[in-house]
């Protein structure tokens, strides 16, 4: 039984980590970056990139931004810009368009309101 459970621990953490990798901090897979960062955009917001092999959509790629940007604004943020690098491609072995492979998401923060 000792023996079970730990292969059972390994199968259910292999099951939950996302096959895109768009969710992990930026990691090299192959030659390429993917995951999520934050940097500062040239007058101090954060910024926040999200980059992909080309399989997560925009959307998937946006959720993550998304994410991040709400957890660093405590009190909420405007979208200041919203960009991406590649030029949409055509999948032939799946009926899509791939609307790149990187995201960039620039956001102020809103500060609390003082009293």
């Amino acid at each position: 039984m000792r023996r079970i459970l730990p292969v059972v621990l390994l199968l259910s953490a292999c099951a939950s980590v996302p096959k895109d990798g768009i969710r992990s901090p930026m990691h090299a897979l192959g030659d390429q970056q993917v995951g999520w960062e934050e940097r500062k955009a040239e007058d101090g917001n954060p910024l926040f990139v999200v980059k992909s092999l080309g399989a997560a959509s925009y959307a998937a790629l946006l959720q993550v931004a998304e994410e991040h940007a709400r957890d660093r604004c405590r009190y909420g943020y405007r979208v200041m810009n919203l960009s991406g690098a590649d030029q949409p491609t055509v999948d032939i072995l799946n009926p899509r368009i791939i609307i790149g492979s990187e995201l960039r998401l620039e956001v102020h923060c809103f500060e609390r309101d003082k009293l």
